[in-house]
């Protein structure tokens, strides 16, 4: 080889290799993008889910809030005799109560991973059974088996273990301590 060849080469090489560099950090620097994206991508999603999962939660311990106001309307406990007008209020919160969650568990019903779908589906269950057992009583519908005592039973139960259960499964999903 001649010296204006190998000067060629020379040349030929170092421009090609000052290429492969560009390429080469131009290929990490979208990987390094990509990866961040990604990133930012999985925390918008753990954050909307603990949004959605926060209203369930809420939604669910007034609805059980209202059961038991309910019961207590049937029973005429809260200091006054019971009246119409306090059983027809108690009643309405309810029925809002009700419907607040019912939107909650929509949305749950959409995003969650089955571990927190079958804690949410029997929550929405006992939920909406309670609810039932506390609509016949108050307008004398109810079973023989379907007392204000089995209604409390039901309530003691969402309170104890149901709730506990999906809250549980929810806290798991975010990657949180569950037992904190």
């Amino acid at each position: 080889m001649n010296a204006t060849t190998e000067s060629l080469l020379i040349t030929v090489v170092a421009v090609l290799g000052t290429l492969i560099s560009a390429l080469l950090a131009q290929r990490q620097a979208h990987r390094s993008l990509s990866e961040e994206l990604n990133r930012l991508e999985r925390r918008s999603s753990t954050e909307s889910n603990r949004a959605t999962y926060t209203a369930l939660n809420t939604a669910a311990r007034r609805y059980v809030a209202a059961l038991t106001d309910q019961l207590h309307a049937l029973r005429g406990e809260g200091g006054a005799a019971r009246t119409t007008e306090d059983l027809r209020r108690t009643t309405e919160d309810l029925r809002r109560a009700r419907a607040t969650h019912a939107d909650c568990y929509a949305e749950i019903q959409l995003i969650a991973p089955a571990p927190v779908l079958a804690a949410a589906q029997e929550v929405n269950h006992t939920l909406n059974a309670t609810y039932g057992v506390l609509m016949r009583l108050t307008t004398a519908t109810a079973a023989p088996d379907e007392t204000p005592a089995s209604a409390q039973a039901r309530i003691t139960d969402l309170w104890e273990t149901t709730l506990p259960t999906l809250r549980t499964a929810m806290r798991r999903d975010l990657h949180l301590d569950p037992h904190a």
